[in-house]
């Protein structure tokens, strides 16, 4: 195979390799560069974007107010005659003294007014259909051409009446002229009183509407723009449309946006659509008509700048994307094939060839990297007997020969490998000199940590029986601490009960107290009584004397009354007796009363000390049950303890069989130990 078809089959290798350091490279800076590109062309179509945006926003805005400023000039003089004529004194006059003439025409001020108004057609005569005023008084209008309306002709009905409610001149929407069936427009001004500010009646001029559609056909935006003239109540004044002219904005086919900034005289940049079309305009309003240009241009001429620039930067970004991908490609397989020869060779090398050939076209670093490959072949070459003789000295430890022998003169790295194996040699013999004089201090070691753990393991078994013992009496210990705590536990429950009945019968005793001191009140109060009917008695006795007199005065007359008057006073006298007796009987209950609160209140001093000793009794019993149960708590972390105790003397029981087995089992492998390391040849 020739060196060229060579190089072909590596550079196809090396792009078909899916992991390979050419496509790595080539997917890396693709990326990156794709990426760079996507963040240029993005800044570059927003500016881009913005710039054109700005500049037809610009456009449509200056369209728009050239046309508005045009028209405002347009209708400027029509303004300025309207309200000139609506100031001229003969005007004034004649509206103020018309009522008084019977006949419009014959009013001596009429020719002059005529001849005002013809005159002010006459300045434009293509533009001015014709100059009017309007007297509001008699109701009737004077028109340039002679035409002076009729009895009964109402001009609060008519559209430029309007000026008068809002105070200022307007400027109508078209009508079509009665007379020429022209569209028009109508400018009106109010007239007023020079001295009493009255409404006098108004002053117009009818302007016709193809001078306007003919200055606004000029105004054209790109090759499909146009603008669009809307009266203040959105009648359409002009449109390239002629079938739309005259008709109202919310009646068409434009968006609801653009009727809402109409209506509310909202000027600035609007998208909308017209006819189902998007399109993008400006409005502006035309000086003080209320009237307002739109200037429209649809969205894709409006955006066309825009995509030309977007298409032009793809076919830029495509072409640089596509440039700097060959050169990558061709930078990278020149980086690449070296590295593919320098990879093959090593294959060669980790296969155990050693005859490798390098022929690298490369320069700089890789260039470097192929002639110390080179080097690294060639010094490989040398290490080989290197690598035998480290075999053969490692056979030669592995079956017992310990001293070494190096014949080569080693360089480099295996310097080390030398001084290494040199090493090892000596302390290898030095360690298996160590290894047989300790053996032999194992074994005699093993023997007598084998007697001192059977030793060991007798004083465990003494020890674990002893505390057998110990436990057996901490568990008696234990019962009779329990059976204390439940006598205590019972006595406290009985003193308390003993308690609660004596305080129940000292409550008791308060309430017998109580009900003695109720009796010996009451006794008081009986005896209050027993006076009150010793008074009556009295009170009667003397009654019955003076009655026994009274009838004694009477005679044979008063006889009966003597005898009722003479049992009346023995009934008295019974009472008074009977009274005294109750009250000696009372007096000696009250004395016994007493004696029985005295001695009542002795009784219950001396159960309540009673309650107070059972009481301190109760306490101290709880004391005791208190005590008892942390007694019991302590003897039984005593036999916790103990527990632990019996448990690690019987582990340490089971440790010292263990080491005992262990012991021998270590003395045997001594003695094992030792014969293994006499097979060692270390002369």
């Amino acid at each position: 195979m020739s060196k060229k078809n060579q190089y072909e089959e590596l550079k196809k290798k090396a792009m078909k390799r899916k992991d390979g350091i050419a496509n790595q490279i080539l997917t890396k800076i693709r990326r990156v560069v794709i990426i760079i590109f996507e963040i240029i062309a993005l800044l570059c179509i927003v500016f881009v974007f913005r710039i054109i945006t700005e500049s037809n926003d610009t456009e449509l805005a200056l369209e728009s107010t050239a046309a508005a400023y045009e028209m405002e000039n347009y209708f400027g003089p029509f303004k300025r005659m309207v309200e000139q004529q609506a100031i001229d004194p003969e005007v004034r006059f004649y509206m103020k003294t018309l009522f008084k003439s019977a006949n419009t025409k014959k009013h001596s001020g009429y020719h002059g007014i005529l001849s005002g108004l013809q005159s002010t057609q006459a300045i434009d005569p293509d533009n001015i259909l014709g100059a009017w005023i309007a007297d509001d008084d008699a109701s009737m209008v004077a028109i340039s051409d002679g035409f002076v309306s009729e009895e009964g002709w109402d001009i609060t009905s008519r559209p430029w009446y309007q000026c008068v409610n809002l105070g200022k001149t307007i400027f109508t929407t078209p009508y079509a002229d009665v007379s020429t069936g022209n569209l028009v427009i109508t400018v009106a001004t109010p007239v007023y009183d020079k001295m009493d500010g009255k409404v006098l009646g108004v002053s117009g001029l009818d302007i016709m509407v193809d001078t306007i559609q003919r200055t606004m056909e000029k105004h054209v935006l790109g090759k499909n723009g146009y603008v669009v003239l809307v009266a203040e109540d959105g009648t359409i004044i002009y449109h390239p449309s002629e079938e739309i002219i005259g008709t109202n904005i919310a009646d068409g086919n434009f968006s609801q946006s653009v009727v809402n900034n109409v209506l509310e005289q909202k000027e600035g940049n609007i998208t909308y659509k017209d006819k189902n079309e998007n399109r993008k305009g400006y409005l502006v309003e035309v000086g003080e008509t209320g009237y307002m240009v739109l200037s429209s241009l649809s969205s894709s001429e409006y955006y066309a700048t825009l995509y030309g620039i977007i298409g032009l930067f793809i076919i830029i970004f495509g072409t640089g994307i596509f440039i700097i991908r060959a050169v990558v490609i061709r930078a990278t397989q020149q980086i690449v094939m070296p590295l593919i020869s320098l990879n093959e060779s090593a294959n060669e090398l980790a296969a155990g060839n050693m005859d490798v050939k390098l022929e690298i076209e490369a320069k700089g670093e890789i260039q470097e990297l192929g002639i110390s490959f080179e080097k690294t072949v060639a010094r490989l070459k040398d290490y080989m007997d290197y690598i035998d003789e480290i075999a053969k000295v490692l056979k030669d430890m592995a079956e017992g020969r310990l001293a070494v022998n190096l014949k080569y003169e080693y360089i480099g790295e295996f310097a080390k490998v030398k001084e290494a194996m040199l090493h090892i040699s000596a302390s290898m013999t030095e360690v298996m000199h160590n290894i047989i004089e300790t053996s032999s201090q194992v074994s005699t070691g093993s023997d007598d940590l084998a007697t001192a753990a059977a030793g060991l393991a007798e004083g465990a078994e003494a020890q674990s029986f002893s505390v057998e013992e110990l436990i057996s009496t901490a568990s008696e210990v234990m019962s009779q601490v329990e059976e204390n705590e439940e006598d205590a536990e019972a006595s406290a429950k009985q003193t308390e009960e003993i308690t609660r009945r004596m305080e129940a019968n000292e409550q008791l005793m308060t309430q017998m107290m109580e009900a003695m001191d109720n009796i010996y009140r009451t006794s008081q109060q009986v005896v209050g009584i027993i006076t009150a009917i010793e008074d009556i008695a009295e009170q009667t006795n003397l009654l019955s004397l003076n009655a026994s007199i009274e009838a004694a005065r009477a005679g044979e007359a008063g006889r009966g009354f003597a005898v009722v008057a003479g049992e009346i006073g023995k009934l008295a006298n019974e009472s008074g007796n009977a009274v005294n007796t109750t009250r000696e009987l009372i007096g000696v209950s009250i004395e016994e009363i007493e004696k029985g609160n005295e001695l009542a209140k002795q009784v219950l001093d001396s159960l309540k000390d009673a309650v107070r000793g059972v009481e301190d009794t109760n306490v101290m019993i709880q004391r005791t049950a208190e005590n008892a149960k942390v007694q019991k708590r302590n003897m039984m972390q005593i036999r916790e303890g103990i527990e632990k105790i019996s448990q690690g003397i019987q582990d340490n029981s089971a440790m010292a069989e263990e080491t005992s087995a262990t012991s021998e089992e270590l003395a045997a492998q001594a003695v094992t130990l030792n014969e293994l390391v006499q097979k060692f040849d270390l002369n």
